[in-house]
């Protein structure tokens, strides 16, 4: 093991961005690109209010352009749906769809997900704690 601090904190953050390339490139599936898996799992998990084209530019840290490019194509492929607010015509929500439903099922970020249960329950903790640290400093929360 190296002793020099300079090398070691490098190397973790090679390891780092190894192990972000990994996870995205599962991403890439028939009919799917990591951007349409981020949407899908996002209005999957975002509450009622958050189900927007902003809601998810915001989460994504992406232009609303950008955004609105990706829920587009989910809605084309049939995997999301817009539904109008009811208080604001301006507003359409993004729900998804049954075939969205089922395609999550198998999203491939379940692999990311097996390896990390080979980590015991502290050991997951840690990372999420100190993964988080490091997230707040590049994005600077």
């Amino acid at each position: 093991m190296r002793t020099d601090p300079k090398l070691s904190v490098r190397g973790l953050a090679r390891l780092i961005e190894q192990v972000g390339k990994a996870a995205y490139n599962l991403g890439y599936t028939p009919g799917l690109n990591p951007a349409q898996w981020a949407a899908l799992r996002y209005f999957d998990e975002a509450t009622l209010e958050r189900r927007t084209v902003t809601g998810f530019a915001q989460f994504q840290g992406t232009t609303k352009g950008t955004a609105s490019q990706t829920v587009a194509a989910l809605v084309r492929k049939g995997y999301l749906r817009r539904v109008g607010d009811k208080q604001d015509r301006r507003v359409h929500r993004l729900m998804i769809t049954d075939e969205g439903q089922n395609l999550l099922r198998v999203d491939p970020l379940q692999e990311l997900s097996k390896a990390l249960e080979t980590l015991s329950q502290e050991e997951r903790w840690a990372l999420a704690v100190n993964m988080e640290k490091v997230l707040r400093q590049l994005i600077h929360v």
